[in-house]
């Protein structure tokens, strides 16, 4: 796995090392899970991209480095440093030293994005589905192709637990390989979107593959955009894993690397606080790296880091990661870890700031009485104001305006 990468001069970082510590404490049926936050510009696409294409696939990092000078991107990973040999390409290219390189090439890797991409398609029983290629695998977005891809893949899986199913009737607890697969994705995305979801074919007139959702038959084109997004990386990751393998080892159990960009793009909150939790536990063994705007994925990570990225000064500092912990709320991941301190919109936000520096005027014994009773008067009429634009806010200011009173009531 990936345990320290660094460069000594790589937009927008600079000199950087970025470690990925072993998660103590983590519970083994959860996989490792590194996440990236920061505002837009700070390269968190740009550190999955780094490690995508050290993976397999540079495409994405050659699209952010054009017109940049060439860097050495170094990274260790468990083996020792006698094992690590340096890996040499072009000029003008990015060029790293990298850790055994059996061991990039070897380990199943996945880049996703959250983008709505899986329409109907055309399959059939037992279609063929040839083993993807690295730059595929590692692209965040999919060719057009893989909607047809994934679904004849699904289809084969389900003709595949069907069949296992005859072979082991006499055995009734028995559960084969295709089986559990498909139950694992199916019970995911139900505990996910808090609705019952199934994969169904349909044999007239003709082959097609269909989903129940509620008790709701749905062709995939019609899915929610939400529902296509997470078929299309999460059901995608399981599917492919079982086709990457080619049956030699268990998808769920196989030691993997995960890119995930934005994955909650499409999700409602509601959504977005289940996703990766259910992703970490579909894959134990992995090592998952995700770049995330959301304080509801942020939030639901229990056993993991997170990276923060904050720009200084026209370079990003990549802070020390910090471990996450269980019970965070939203508010605290937005205030602490996003560095949002503000509660309400801008206009609100722009009259409590107001509010605040009238009464702290008012509060100056060293200005004139008169003066300062008109400040009272101003800071009073302008809280009452705020608190007329909700009941939270009226609640708020109802206690702000009391604690003025009371504080200039002590006032000589």
């Amino acid at each position: 796995m990936f345990r320290v990468i660094g460069s000594e001069n790589f937009a927008p970082f600079g000199k950087f090392q970025l470690e990925f510590p072993v998660v103590a404490n983590k519970p083994e049926n959860l996989g490792e899970v590194h996440l990236f936050t920061g505002v837009n510009g700070t390269g968190k696409t740009r550190i999955l991209s780094i490690l995508c294409a050290m993976l397999g696939n540079g495409l994405h990092l050659q699209k952010r480095m054009k017109g940049a000078d060439p860097s050495v991107i170094t990274f260790s990973d468990a083996f020792s440093a006698a094992q690590r040999s340096p890996l040499h390409a072009a000029p003008n290219q990015i060029i790293w030293t990298a850790g055994h390189p059996t061991w990039l090439t070897r380990v199943p890797a996945f880049a996703y994005s959250g983008y709505a991409y899986v329409g109907d398609a055309t399959v059939s029983p037992m279609g063929p589905v040839q083993k993807p290629g690295r730059d595929v695998c590692l692209s965040f977005y999919k060719p057009e192709t893989t909607s047809q891809i994934l679904l004849q893949a699904i289809t084969n899986l389900l003709f595949e637990a069907a069949v296992d199913s005859l072979n082991i009737s006499n055995n009734p607890k028995t559960i084969s390989r295709s089986a559990r697969l498909i139950k694992a994705l199916e019970s995911t995305v139900s505990q996910i979107t808090n609705t019952e979801f199934h994969f169904k074919i349909e044999k007239f007139p003709q082959i097609s593959l269909f989903v129940i959702w509620g008790e709701t038959k749905l062709p995939f084109d019609v899915l929610p955009d939400g529902l296509r997004a997470i078929i299309g990386w999460l059901v995608h990751a399981i599917v492919m894993m079982d086709v990457w393998l080619q049956g030699a080892m268990d998808p769920l159990n196989t030691e993997a690397v995960f890119l995930l960009d934005e994955i909650e793009s499409h999700l409602h909150p509601a959504w977005q606080r289940k996703i990766l939790p259910a992703f970490q536990s579909l894959f134990p063994h992995s090592q998952i790296f995700v770049a995330t705007h959301s304080p509801f994925v942020i939030a639901s990570l229990n056993h993991g880091w997170i990276h923060s990225l904050k720009a200084e000064a026209g370079k990003v500092k990549i802070e020390k990661p910090k471990a996450a912990s269980q019970g965070d709320s939203y508010i605290s991941v937005v205030e602490e870890i996003m560095g949002v301190k503000e509660w309400f919109d801008p206009e609100t936000e722009k009259l409590l700031s107001d509010f605040r520096s009238l009464r702290d005027q008012a509060y100056n014994i060293n200005l004139p009485e008169q003066e300062r009773a008109q400040l009272h008067a101003r800071a009073r009429q302008l809280g009452v104001q705020i608190g007329n634009r909700s009941r939270e806010l009226d609640f708020m200011m109802g206690k702000e305006l009391n604690q003025m009173e009371r504080q200039l009531a002590k006032q000589p």
